[in-house]
């Protein structure tokens, strides 16, 4: 804390200052959400007012006005204020990983002694693989540690809760980071097929073998049925409070919807492919590390070295010329992909809809991770959330059977981390980060789908041998320990 102290006065105050020339000398995001903030409530139009640097807001109006109040104070301490902030938000991240593994594990035997063989390993690769995301997220002023908060605090609620009113309020707190930025849609929209796919799972089970699947949740019985309702429920509520009722109470029903009719209609459009804009910055630039822009980048650069074409450096500047991977079959192959591993995740999530807490916790976070492939803007300071998935998805391959697999999965995330940052120039330029993220999630997605087999086969065959009497001896806890609760 001494540290981040005097580095927030020292270097992350010093950059929110407004520096008339040159303007780019001012390095701080927050002042954009401020400024619009701002502008909301004077009469400016919120979605043309610019920081000191020139970037202008993207997104719906709830988290400006969040920050609004903030614009009374000078840049410099609007930027400080936040920083610190942030910092109380770095330790809640913190504490609701830890109450995550807790939940994942305390009815699991088999998670829970794998858990004890990683301690604390797990934690140790998770922080390397999302400290220096978050240190660029402190130091820019951005808000991605409060969307993972949010993540994480709301999926806690749905998955540890054991009433209506705690799996209604988690659906609430996850509403909020879809209204900050769309792409934890992804996440969210996941976490609730989840528990549609154990729903689903359970109904399937006592229909054919005429087993219980009620959780006993102190005392009182739970259905798959009712969380993934309430939880759903409370999901529609918050986010017609965070896109509607909250605004317009605080700027007027008329305003908010035009405001939004703004957003949707300018905003959301570029949503895809913002190329270079001199108001929100180059979708194009080596720091973007989507599947999408680090193939784009890893192209040119190839075609630039092999074939003699532009320089691929040419895209961040405003006026670059036609590149290879400009072309449509290229573009179309890159949507291809994208959509497939889009389809590999929800063949993963039918496998991890078992009502299992670990099962649904690996699924949350594979679905963070594909937020991060899948979007056409995840910049690196995005990836700090690849920390849920290196905590969950080695506990549950190990759980499995699987330590080696389990090894390498938490140690590739750290190390692409570290060598797009300590490598940018280089390894931003082809991609590194975007493309090892993409390779790392298909195969995280081929192990789960591969262990989801085999747990399908030992449990036919267990069944079988239990309705003749006799427990097998190879079912032992490689395979029946992944058997769904």
């Amino acid at each position: 804390m001494a540290a981040a102290t005097i580095w927030g006065l020292v270097d992350v105050r010093r950059r929110g200052y407004q520096y008339p020339q040159p303007p780019s000398e001012h390095r701080s995001d927050l002042t954009v959400y401020t400024e619009a903030g701002a502008a909301f409530f004077d009469g400016r139009p919120p979605y043309e007012v610019a920081n000191p640097r020139g970037w202008t807001y993207l997104y719906p109006p709830m988290f400006a006005l969040m920050l609004a109040p903030l614009h009374v104070l000078p840049m410099q301490d609007q930027v400080t204020v936040w920083f610190f902030i942030s910092l109380l938000i770095c330790w809640g991240c913190y504490s609701e990983c830890r109450r995550l593994l807790r939940i994942a594990c305390v009815d699991d035997a088999a998670a829970a002694a794998s858990y004890a063989r990683w301690f604390p390993w797990l934690a140790v690769a998770a922080i390397i693989a999302a400290l220096l995301p978050t240190l660029n997220c402190l130091q820019r002023g951005q808000v991605g540690i409060v969307k993972l908060y949010l993540l994480l605090l709301g999926f806690r609620l749905v998955l540890g809760g054991r009433t209506y009113r705690s799996w209604i309020a988690g659906g609430v707190v996850l509403a909020l980071p879809v209204v900050l930025k769309i792409i934890p849609l992804l996440p969210v929209a996941f976490v609730l097929f989840l528990q549609l796919a154990a729903w689903l799972r359970s109904g399937c089970a006592r229909a054919g073998t005429a087993c219980t699947q009620a959780v006993e949740h102190g005392g009182r019985q739970s259905r798959p049925g009712r969380r993934f309702a309430a939880s759903s429920l409370g999901v529609a509520v918050g986010l017609a409070l965070f896109f509607l009722l909250i605004p317009a109470a605080l700027i007027g029903w008329k305003a908010n919807l035009r405001h939004l009719d703004t957003w949707a209609r300018f905003m959301l459009t570029k949503a895809d492919d913002g190329g270079v804009d001199p108001r929100s910055g180059n979708s194009r630039a080596a720091r973007n590390q989507s599947l999408h822009n680090a193939a784009y980048r890893l192209g040119n650069f190839a075609s630039y070295v092999l074939a003699g074409d532009p320089d691929d450096r040419l895209v961040e500047n405003l006026h670059a010329p036609k590149m290879a991977m400009d072309s449509p079959l290229a573009e179309r192959s890159l949507l291809a992909a994208r959509l497939a591993l889009l389809l590999a995740l929800l063949v993963a999530g039918i496998r991890l809809g078992s009502g299992n807490k670990l099962d649904a916790a690996v699924g949350f976070g594979l679905a963070c991770v594909a937020m991060l492939v899948v979007s056409p803007v995840a910049r690196g300071h995005y990836f700090m959330l690849l920390a849920p998935a290196v905590l969950f998805l080695p506990l549950w391959l190990d759980r499995c059977g699987q330590r080696r697999a389990a090894l390498v999965m938490a140690a590739v995330p750290a190390a692409l981390s570290i060598l797009h940052y300590v490598l940018l120039s280089q390894a931003g330029r082809i991609g590194l980060l975007g493309l090892g993220t993409a390779g790392w999630l298909m195969a995280a997605l081929v192990l789960v789908a591969r262990a989801g087999s085999r747990i399908a086969v030992s449990d036919s065959t267990s069944q079988g041998n239990r309705s003749q009497g006799t427990v097998p001896i190879f079912a032992a806890p490689a395979t029946l320990l992944c058997e769904s609760t």
